[in-house]
């Protein structure tokens, strides 16, 4: 019986399949503004540029850019770039990886060009994935060559004395929408923007600086977290969380994930039962911690970390869930005293000091319910049919109709019931029972049944909205006229 060595070369065409994620193209972009994140010392001084112009991506950076020996090892199909190189606090990557799927996600060919400081020299490498995919497996498959060079104001680097660039050409998409790009880069490196760094996007005759956008929220809502838990308190998590002006039905809310400064995950509800009563719920949370993918998106749920995360955030933010529930009913971000109630409720149960003062500069509820200006929040709006209304502060709100006798005397010839959806029960909606009273006086002239039911139906929505959830007549009115012209249509 003998022993033999089997050389595990992966195959060349491993190139092309590390490109087959899931990664969006202003994630593939992200991560490799990332990288140039992690090369540079000072963010205050950090400038990055995205080029989208001559059907190329480009992302060039003025960091500390690499020297021979780093990019050798940073060339290699998967390298821990940690044992190479000192790596400031709060580096994003690990693997060496981030880099090749991202540019193989985005093109069939891709370059770096890199200076390092105090070096008058420039290095340059090339990647053509179809050259890869013809390539014979071997210990020879994955030869890389590196050319260098002095300086040359040709290169995507210009006159800059130091830095990198990465150039992906053979794009695999053509459609880059530069806008989705931008919102992205912001949502993603929020805390390092913040922080200084300075990140533009060009895009043919247009430039644009990526700037950080004010939150929106209730005013007073807005939480600060800072929580420690697990076994000796080993995990933290910092940040903050809010009631968002609207609900919610297109998904966006929950939470923002960040990792070393990085966004991992948008609008996560693992914490919270996802409902349109909590959509309200937002917030940005810090988890440095959690284990990183190699591209760095996604949380890994089965981590001990997270685990222990899901747990304590659950039970913290009762309150918070509790808040949004409540707001989100009875017309309640209406009622400025409503408002006011329940941002005193939400601060005992976090025990903030209601005395002091919130520094938030985001607009009041009062001037927030009235605006005209939209959001990407703004999708639910007031949608009326024959048989509900789905109000976007009060949900879905069934109409029911019914007849009776009443043997005292009338004073109107229809009145509403109004029940709210059940707290406990997600699956109850609200719902409007219009009551006509059959014995009263109007009934005794000819009207037709079907004119009853719209008299009656048009009278009890307009009355609801006013008296119950404290609509403006003017909005109530609308809402009505809308319901009517609903009704009318399915006559016809």
């Amino acid at each position: 019986m003998g022993r033999r060595v089997i050389k595990g070369y992966p195959s060349p065409r491993l190139m092309e399949n590390i490109g087959a994620t899931n990664q969006s193209t202003e994630e593939a972009i992200g991560e490799l503004v990332a990288n140039s994140l992690d090369a540079c010392e000072n963010l205050e001084d950090t400038k990055i540029t995205i080029d989208l112009r001559n059907e190329q991506i480009k992302v060039i950076d003025n960091g500390c850019g690499m020297s021979f020996n780093i990019l050798a090892e940073a060339v290699r199909i998967a390298e821990d770039m940690s044992s190479h190189l000192e790596r400031k606090d709060g580096a994003k990557g690990h693997f060496g990886m981030g880099f090749k799927t991202s540019c193989s996600t985005l093109g069939y060919y891709y370059e770096i060009f890199t200076r390092p400081e105090n070096d008058n020299i420039e290095y340059h490498v090339a990647f053509d994935i179809h050259d890869y995919i013809q390539r014979q497996s071997g210990d020879n498959a994955w030869d890389v060559i590196i050319e260098d060079s002095s300086p040359l104001p040709s290169s995507p680097l210009g006159h800059a004395t130091h830095g990198t660039a990465f150039v992906i050409k053979q794009l695999k998409s053509k459609t880059r929408v530069p806008s989705a790009i931008r919102a992205y880069i912001e949502k993603a490196f929020k805390p390092d923007i913040k922080l200084g760094a300075q990140i533009k996007l060009i895009d043919g005759e247009d430039e644009y600086a990526i700037q950080i956008q004010n939150d929106s929220f209730i005013k007073g809502s807005k939480i600060d977290i800072d929580e420690k838990f697990g076994p000796g308190n080993k995990y933290h998590i910092t940040g903050w969380m809010a009631l968002d002006k609207q609900t919610n039905n297109n998904g966006f809310y929950g939470f923002n994930i960040y990792r070393k400064n990085q966004l991992v995950e948008q609008f996560n509800k693992s914490w919270f039962a996802a409902h349109l009563m909590t959509s309200r719920i937002i917030g940005e949370v810090n988890m440095d911690f959690l284990d990183a993918t190699f591209y760095k998106q996604g949380v890994q749920q089965a981590s001990e970390g997270w685990t222990y995360a899901k747990d304590h955030m659950a039970e913290y933010l009762k309150g918070i869930v509790s808040a949004s529930r409540d707001i989100s009913r009875k017309g309640n971000i209406n009622s400025p005293t409503e408002v006011r109630r329940i941002i005193k409720k939400l601060h005992e149960d976090y025990g903030i000091d209601d005395s002091a003062d919130d520094s938030s500069t985001e607009e009041s509820t009062e001037s927030a319910s009235s605006s005209s200006s939209e959001s990407i929040h703004d999708t639910i709006k007031n949608v009326v049919t024959v048989d509900s209304l789905f109000l976007e502060n009060n949900g879905e709100i069934t109409i029911s109709y019914i007849e009776k006798d009443n043997s005292t005397n009338v004073v109107s010839p229809f009145d509403y019931i109004f029940s709210e959806a059940d707290e406990e029960d997600d699956e109850q909606k609200a719902e409007l029972q219009v009551i006509v009273f059959k014995n009263h006086p109007l009934w005794k002239m000819k009207v037709e049944d079907k004119a009853k039911v719209v008299l009656a139906v048009q009278d009890s929505i307009y009355r609801l909205l006013v008296e119950k959830l404290q609509f403006d007549t003017a909005k109530a009115l609308k809402i009505r006229n809308e319901w009517l012209d609903a009704r009318l249509e399915k006559e016809r």
